[in-house]
């Protein structure tokens, strides 16, 4: 039986409710035939072994998945990021270093995906002081993505580095250092998020910086809102001022 045939069995019995006449293979006799789908020479097997792996959900592939984050194919290693994220923190020390590392895939969909598997995951405190370390670095979408993975950890010891990431000059770093802050609900923020609301010149930006006061509830901002909800040139920005102003007036 060729490795497409196994996988496919395997995935119907277990995912997709096919009739078969054996009773469906437990979690443990399945993971170890999916690590060996993990090393097929078929890309398609791989991805599909790696997407498996997390729906099975067993932290026993974490080492194979981990090393999937290093497989030639891109979709490879955006699914064991993917899966490795639904293992769950018990994988954390073995997930989490390769995990920041696959930051700096050159594909943007793996850094969004290892991100999001942080997020998932969560992080020690080492890890989070690497995320901020990699806010630093030379390349754009790599800072995107430690600071979406840094707004999905809710971690209080990235606020000085978001409030420095508020000065990026990249947009959408900017954007989400604001979310970032807002998730934290960190009031001293509220200065910081008011000039970004302000002055900052990309509308993602702005709309993010209001969103995020009308969430935190802060109702001496309600003036500049109520301005920017009617004079900002960006119809986005004005509908979020808006929203703002309704959350914290009638919330």
């Amino acid at each position: 039986m060729t490795p497409s045939a196994i996988l496919a069995g395997l995935l119907c019995s277990l995912f997709a409710g096919c009739e078969v006449q054996s009773p469906p293979p437990d979690s443990g006799s399945v993971v170890p035939r999916l690590v060996g789908l993990l090393k097929d020479r078929e890309p398609e097997v791989r991805r599909m072994a790696a997407l498996s792996l997390g729906k099975v959900a067993e932290p026993e592939a974490a080492p194979a998945l981990v090393g999937g984050l290093g497989d030639p194919d891109p979709l490879v290693r955006q699914h064991s990021a993917w899966a490795l994220g639904h293992l769950g923190d018990a994988v954390l020390d073995q997930a989490g270093p390769a995990l920041i590392r696959s930051l700096h895939d050159p594909i943007p969909a793996v850094k969004e995906e290892a991100a999001r598997a942080i997020g998932r995951i969560g992080a020690t405190r080492d890890m989070v002081e690497l995320l901020m370390d990699e806010m630093d670095g030379p390349d754009a979408a790599t800072r995107r993505a430690a600071v979406q993975a840094l707004t999905w950890l809710e971690a209080p010891a990235a606020v000085p580095a978001l409030f420095t990431a508020l000065g990026d000059e990249d947009a959408l770093v900017r954007q989400g250092a604001v979310a970032a802050l807002g998730e934290l609900a960190e009031p001293d923020a509220i200065p910081a998020l008011r000039n970004r609301l302000l002055r900052d010149e990309a509308p993602g930006v702005r709309a993010e910086a209001a969103f995020r006061l009308g969430k935190i509830g802060d109702e001496s901002i309600l003036p500049l809102l109520r301005y920017i909800s009617t004079k900002d040139e960006d119809p986005g920005v004005r509908r979020w001022a808006a929203w703002a102003v309704t959350a914290l007036t009638q919330g």
